[in-house]
């Protein structure tokens, strides 16, 4: 696949990597899987989802060829339309995978804490990798600028918790503009629109 990254000639793995994903095609669950399992073996994975459930996010892990992490663990930023047919146990049909539920009113500094709380358990006991899905589904939550915050404070956390993550964006429904305002945040850019996956 074709990535873009920073210009430090760094040869480490990037910690925090945008992953821009098209509306058609592209990849992206392929990809998804992919940014989660490797390189290296990482015990424990924090998914935050916004607008699909749990399962229907986890589900894209267990179709990969690498399997769901043994360790899933789920912040679930329920949109009000689903939160009523929310499951009564509470992991909205999502079996070994402890999910929490982030009320739809929650602001953006409450989403984060509780992120910062999920990252900061799985890191004491083993590496972990995140999967944000996604940046477009926060900026219909809030402001480009609240969001740009709540990134850049997330990218820090992870690269203090030793983690990897990847961040999911739609570019199709964004200006350039407002991409490339986010594109700084990340150590390295995935850009489904021109990549070669799978020697496509």
């Amino acid at each position: 696949m074709s990535t873009t990254s920073d210009d430090s000639g760094s040869t480490e793995m990037p910690l925090n990597v945008l992953l821009l994903a098209p509306s058609v095609g592209g990849h992206e669950d392929e990809v998804c899987g992919e940014l989660l399992h490797g390189p290296g073996e990482r015990e424990h994975a924090l998914l935050v989802t916004c607008m699909e459930s749990p399962a229907e996010r986890l589900d894209v892990w267990t179709d990969h060829e690498g399997g769901r992490p043994e360790n899933a663990t789920v912040v679930d930023v329920e949109p009000v339309a689903r939160s009523t047919a929310a499951t009564a146990a509470g992991t909205d049909g999502a079996p070994n995978a402890v999910v929490e539920s982030v009320d739809a009113e929650t602001d953006l500094a409450g989403l984060g804490e509780v992120i910062d709380r999920h990252l900061s358990d799985l890191a004491a006991t083993g590496e972990a990798t995140v999967c944000v899905h996604s940046v477009s589904d926060l900026l219909q939550r809030a402001e480009e600028p609240a969001v740009f915050k709540f990134l850049e404070v997330l990218t820090r956390t992870v690269d203090r918790a030793g983690a990897v993550a990847h961040y999911h964006m739609n570019p199709d429904v964004h200006d350039p503009e407002t991409v490339e305002t986010f594109e700084v945040l990340f150590d390295s850019v995935v850009d489904l629109r021109t990549a070669d996956v799978g020697g496509e």
